[in-house]
């Protein structure tokens, strides 16, 4: 029988809440008997955006 993989991403802003529910996911499955590798930390996702400096004309002028 092939074997069955599962694999949970989780997101949110406050990584103490991530590390809980990565704990209570784990004591879940343990304890119905499957076997667990993890929890992997990925690497942290940033959004840089470009804005404009000045207000008017100057479009050359600009922040990331």
């Amino acid at each position: 029988m092939a074997s069955q993989v599962m694999r949970i991403t989780l997101k949110a802003y406050d990584h103490k809440l991530v590390d809980a529910s990565a704990a209570k996911i784990i004591d879940t499955v343990k304890k119905s008997g499957a076997t667990v590798s993890g929890p992997v930390p990925l690497p942290t996702k940033k959004e840089v955006v470009t804005i404009l400096r000045a207000v008017h004309k100057y479009k050359d002028s600009r922040e990331q």
